[in-house]
C-alpha cells in the first residue's frame, strides 16, 4: 500500500474574491512583484524609516493640512505602509539598481478581503505614494498602469522604483540587504486557480482553512522557522559577481488548478533562481554544500501509481534515440501536461531531436517503451505528479530537519552540508521508497 494520493480533491473558492495584490502581470524582466511584508531589521533601517515618515507627514501638514488628526489605528497603517513601501524599494535598489517593482492599484486589488494581501496594502496606499512621488520629496519614481479588458493578457500593473532622496539614504545610513527581512505572519499555503490564458500564472484562491490545509501550513512553519535561524551564505557569482540576498529565506507551497492535491511545489527562497553553478557557492554552517536530487522522478512515480515495478534502468534512454536523451525528457513529461496527443515537438526540443523523426514516431516510440504506464500518457497527469513529488519532498525536509540537518528544497532536489551527503541520501531513498511503493534514485548534481 502506498501512501501518495491518486485523487483530485477540487476546493471550491469563497465568492466574489478579488485578485489579490501579489498576482501580477510584470512590465519586463526588471519589474518584481512589491513585497508588502518586507520590514526593518535593524536600527539603521528604522531610522531611515521613521525620517521618511517624519517628512512626508510634514509634508502633508504642508499641503494638504487634515482637519482631525489620524486615529490611533489610521496612524499605525500609515506607519506600517511606508515602512513597507521604503524597506522594499531600497531592498529593490541594492539587489537591482534602478529595478521596478510592480504593484497593482485598482480599488479591486487594494479594497478586497485576500488572505495573501500585506497588511500594509490597502486603498489608503495611494495617497502614501502620491506623497513618495512628489517633486518635492523624490522618494519613487512611477509609471501609471494599463488596463485593456477586452484583452487581459495585455494588462500592466502600475510600477514603482527608489527615486533620488531613497537612494541616497542607502548611503546616508550605510543600508545592506540584512538591514531588512521578511514578516513571518504571511500565507505560506497558496491555491491558484487555472490559467485562463497562456500568459496567466493562474489566480490566488481565497479557501476556508481544513485540517488538511492546517497540516501544510505547520509543516511549512517549522521549516520557515528553521531557515530564518539557519546560518547560510553565499559566495558572489563566480561568473557576474552578482551578491545574493541570503536573507530571502521564505517558503511557500504552491497548488494548482483548484485542488490541495494538484502542484504542491516549494517556491521561493534566494537559491531557487540561482544557476546551478552558483549554487555550488552556498555555504550552510559555513560548510560547502551538495546538491541531491531524484532521478528520473516522474517516470518512477508513474510505475508506482500504475503499481508497476520500474525495471528500466534509465526512463528516456527510448531504443533507437538514446543520443537523444535530453529531447526525449522534453518530450516525455510535455506528454504528462496534456490532454490530447502532440502534432509538433514542444518548446526547447527541436535542437535536442533528430530532425527527420516526426513527433508522432517519438511519442509512439515513447509510449511503446513504457507500455506498463502509456495509459498514463495524455491524461494531464502532470500536475498530479507534481503533488506526490511534492509530498515526498516535504516529508524529506521534515526528517532532515528532524536530524538537524538544513535542507534547501529545489522542487525534487535539496542543497545540504556536504559532510551530510550520505545521511541526506539514505533519508530520501527511504521516504521515497515508502511514500511510492518503488524504489528511487538521487543523484548528485
Amino acid at each position: 500500500m502506498t501512501s501518495i494520493s491518486h485523487n483530485r480533491s477540487i476546493v471550491t473558492p469563497v465568492k466574489k474574491a478579488a485578485p489579490p495584490i501579489t498576482m501580477v502581470v510584470l512590465n519586463t524582466l526588471t519589474d518584481r512583484p512589491f513585497n508588502g511584508f518586507r520590514v526593518t531589521g535593524s536600527d539603521n533601517a528604522k531610522f531611515a524609516v521613521a525620517n521618511v515618515s517624519r517628512l512626508l507627514l510634514s509634508y502633508e501638514d504642508y499641503c494638504a493640512p487634515r482637519k482631525r488628526k489620524r486615529k490611533p489605528d489610521d496612524l499605525k497603517t500609515f506607519h506600517r505602509q511606508v515602512q513597507a513601501l521604503v524597506c522594499d524599494l531600497i531592498h529593490r535598489e541594492i539587489t537591482c539598481p534602478g529595478g521596478w517593482l510592480a504593484i497593482p492599484l485598482s480599488n479591486a486589488a487594494l479594497g478586497s478581503l485576500d488572505r495573501y494581501k500585506p497588511p500594509s496594502v490597502s486603498k489608503t496606499i495611494k495617497g502614501v505614494l502620491n506623497y513618495m512621488a512628489a517633486p518635492e520629496m523624490q522618494h519613487i519614481e512611477r509609471r501609471s498602469g494599463v488596463w485593456n479588458p477586452s484583452d487581459k493578457s495585455l494588462n500592466l500593473v502600475s510600477t514603482i522604483r527608489a527615486g533620488e532622496s531613497l537612494r541616497h539614504l542607502i548611503d546616508d545610513y550605510g543600508l545592506t540587504l540584512n538591514d531588512f527581512q521578511t514578516e513571518k505572519t504571511q500565507e505560506s499555503i497558496v491555491l491558484k486557480d487555472s490559467k485562463e490564458y497562456h500568459n496567466d500564472s493562474g489566480k490566488w484562491i481565497q479557501y476556508k482553512d481544513t485540517p488538511q490545509t492546517n497540516q501544510y501550513r505547520q509543516a511549512m512553519r517549522r521549516i520557515n522557522d528553521a531557515l530564518i535561524e539557519a546560518d547560510i551564505r553565499s559566495l558572489p557569482s563566480e561568473d557576474t559577481g552578482e551578491i545574493f540576498d541570503t536573507t530571502d529565506r521564505y517558503l511557500r507551497r504552491y497548488f494548482n488548478n483548484g485542488s490541495f492535491e494538484l502542484g504542491g511545489r516549494v517556491f521561493g527562497g534566494f537559491w531557487q533562481a540561482m544557476s546551478k553553478q552558483d549554487r555550488k557557492r552556498i555555504l550552510i554552517n559555513g560548510e560547502p554544500t551538495v546538491t541531491l536530487d531524484f532521478g528520473q522522478m516522474n517516470p518512477r512515480l508513474m510505475y508506482g501509481i500504475s503499481l508497476q515495478e520500474m525495471t528500466i534502468k534509465d526512463a528516456y534512454a527510448i531504443p533507437g534515440l538514446e543520443d537523444h536523451r535530453d529531447g526525449i525528457k522534453l518530450v516525455f513529461n510535455a506528454m504528462l501536461h496534456r490532454t490530447t496527443s502532440m502534432s509538433r515537438k514542444p518548446k526547447g526540443s527541436v535542437e535536442l531531436l533528430p530532425k527527420n523523426r516526426r513527433i508522432q514516431d517519438i511519442t509512439s516510440r515513447i509510449e511503446y517503451y513504457h507500455r506498463p504506464i502509456r495509459d498514463l500518457f495524455y491524461t494531464g497527469v502532470g500536475m498530479r505528479l507534481f503533488y506526490n513529488e511534492s509530498q515526498i519532498l516535504m516529508e524529506v525536509l521534515t526528517q532532515l530537519l528532524h536530524h538537524g540537518i538544513t535542507a534547501l528544497p529545489v522542487h525534487d532536489a535539496v542543497i545540504v552540508p556536504q559532510h551530510h551527503q550520505e545521511l541526506a541520501k539514505s533519508i530520501m531513498l527511504t521516504v521515497f521508497k515508502e511514500k511510492t511503493g518503488t524504489e528511487g534514485i538521487v543523484n548528485l548534481e
